[in-house]
């Protein structure tokens, strides 16, 4: 969920990634959250997802479901009596997707913005991807049952005066 949160939410991911930046003083990294706003991401790719009591949720059952009746993915055995979701994604998943790209190159993005998420979470589990996300009052403070707000202005201004400094 803390991956799948950094994809729905371009601004979480652009102060993640200006906080990655603070710290290796990339500037391919400063063009990447420059290019998440040029592009209106945090207005026209954010998908809400509500604050419930681990952080953000949304019900992932049926989306993996549908997943799994297509051999896309496969379940692994839960352990105990705690509710996981752990799949491993099957090789016919990367044709799928490469299939649907070449049919409407414009679902390209999912794939780039994981990738992007990716090497920002790098080898960090998700419990660690979400303390971090706990670290915004926004995300921290949403009641229970509501969805979690954006942060788009905050993280702008963030950038320009990283940008200034560079």
């Amino acid at each position: 969920m803390a991956i799948d949160f950094l994809v729905r939410y371009p601004d979480y991911l652009a102060d993640e990634l200006l906080t990655l930046y603070e710290a290796e003083r990339n500037p391919d990294i400063l063009t990447a959250v420059q290019g998440i706003f040029d592009a209106g991401e945090p207005d026209v790719r954010l998908v809400r997802m509500v604050r419930w009591h681990r952080g953000a949720f949304q019900n992932i059952e049926t989306p993996l479901a549908i997943l799994q009746s297509r051999q896309l993915v496969r379940a692994l055995r839960q352990a105990g009596r705690q509710r996981r979701h752990d799949f491993i994604v099957e090789p016919a998943a990367f044709a799928f997707m490469r299939d649907v790209i070449a049919q409407q190159p414009s679902l390209a993005w999912y794939e780039e913005r994981t990738r992007l998420v990716m090497t920002l979470a790098g080898l960090r589990s998700g419990s660690s991807l979400k303390d971090d996300q706990y670290l915004h009052p926004e995300y921290r403070d949403a009641p229970l049952g509501t969805e979690i707000p954006p942060i788009q202005g905050r993280v702008l201004a963030r950038l320009e005066r990283l940008k200034g400094e560079a």
